[in-house]
């Protein structure tokens, strides 16, 4: 598999880094659980979206960025959100 995100310097905007994304738990596969993840503090862009928008990653993030964007894009329709 090949890297699903690049990581571009906020700065420069140049690739410094890439990843394949989150393992299946949601965690990242570069660090443990509740460790501050290696592209905080930088952005992330999906890899060949070069027209995309970067995301910029806090530089407390302890969470794969592509899990908190999976967690926040439930359907209007959920049951989560008629509960």
């Amino acid at each position: 598999m090949g890297p699903g995100i690049l990581t571009l310097d906020p700065s420069t905007h140049v690739r410094v880094d890439a990843c394949a994304g989150p393992l299946p738990d949601g965690s990242c596969p570069k660090v443990a659980v509740g460790a501050v993840v290696p592209c905080a503090g930088m952005e992330v862009v999906p890899a060949g979206a070069a027209d995309a928008q970067p995301y910029c990653v806090s530089s407390h993030m302890t969470l794969c960025p592509r899990t908190l964007a999976e967690a926040l894009a439930v359907p209007s329709d959920s049951a989560l959100l008629v509960a």
